[in-house]
């Protein structure tokens, strides 16, 4: 079932690109355009107006940005061995994840948080192999908190700060507590300077972050209707039975894949959180919560016991990701 994600990259990249060029499709003959009043976070207000000027040139970068994240998954699961049988599975769940709402269809604020997402990660897992700890673990949270001036939400990426060093670094020291909190408060210590010197009032990018996390933008997900409520209830599923399935195998795998899949399911289940609590769009932050929900469902479709069932949930993933593109309103 999952063979052309395992034996043949060629066929693996060339099935994926033509599934999403038949998911944005419509997007790319008839670009759809983006007005967001929602209050924004600052380095968000520099892309927004570019990308309400240039309708298709937005479809485009987003589309482009998806196959830039899915290369960096693909480097990172060859660095770190997240689903070594299926290296080319994690990025293709992804693209398909963003790609079923027409909503994400241009580019956005989570798009670039997700950039610097993956970013941070990279060194961010670099501490299990104690790489330049303490420089690792200063640009991680740097990079997270950079992703939060770019989209809110963001933010909570930095509630990775114990798990991510209880799990990666042990024993931890009171330095690396002192790093990551410095690392995670340099960026907004640059904007509140910045601000401070042109508005005179630095706490304006806190006023600016409130307003983003707690104005509301819609609750419901996007264009999709109830199938798409069913589609995000869908991927909720099977990252439930992928979690299930790692808290199962926990005594019998690798204590390095132990770690790594269980700081995404922290980093899963922080992001599902901000989804159910903030009144936001739910399907904004779909960018951000399908990186970590991408490898934890790579690693339960490559690695269950039950073909049959995973296979059937690959291809329910599939056709409802088709369903809610194409389902008439």
């Amino acid at each position: 079932m999952f063979g052309i994600f395992k034996k043949n990259p060629a066929s693996a990249v060339a099935v994926g690109t033509l599934l999403l060029l038949l998911l944005w499709a419509r997007s790319f003959f008839g670009p759809p355009a983006v007005a967001d009043d929602a209050p924004m976070m600052p380095l968000e207000c520099w892309l927004m107006p570019l990308v309400e000027r240039y309708p298709l040139f937005s479809t485009i970068a987003a589309f482009l940005l998806l196959y830039v994240l899915g290369l960096m998954l693909i480097q990172l699961n060859n660095r770190h061995f997240f689903a070594s049988e299926q290296a080319y599975l994690p990025p293709f769940i992804f693209a398909l994840s963003c790609s079923a709402f027409p909503i994400l269809h241009g580019l956005n604020g989570a798009y670039a948080a997700a950039f610097f997402f993956v970013l941070g990660l990279f060194f961010l897992l670099k501490l299990y192999k104690n790489e330049r700890v303490f420089s690792s673990i200063f640009l991680a949270f740097a990079l997270f908190s950079v992703a939060s001036l770019f989209f809110a939400p963001a933010i909570f990426l930095l509630l990775l700060i114990p798990p991510a060093l209880l799990l990666l670094r042990t024993p931890t020291e009171w330095r690396d507590w002192a790093i990551a909190l410095g690392g995670a408060a340099l960026p907004y210590l640059y904007t509140f300077v910045l601000y401070l010197v042109t508005d005179n009032d630095g706490f304006t990018i806190f006023h600016m972050l409130s307003s983003a996390l707690l104005s509301p933008s819609g609750g419901a997900p996007g264009d999709g209707g109830v199938v798409a409520w069913v589609y995000l209830c869908y991927l909720l599923l099977v990252v439930l039975l992928a979690v299930l399935m790692l808290a199962r195998g926990l005594m019998t795998s690798r204590i390095k894949v132990q770690k790594i899949h269980a700081l995404f399911a922290w980093a899963f289940f922080i992001l599902l959180l901000s989804m159910l609590l903030l009144p936001l769009n739910a399907v904004m932050l779909v960018p951000l919560t399908a990186l970590p929900a991408s490898v934890l469902m790579a690693n339960y479709f490559a690695l269950s016991k039950y073909r049959r069932i995973a296979g059937l949930l690959f291809w329910a993933l599939i056709l409802l990701t088709f369903a809610v593109q194409y389902w008439p309103q």
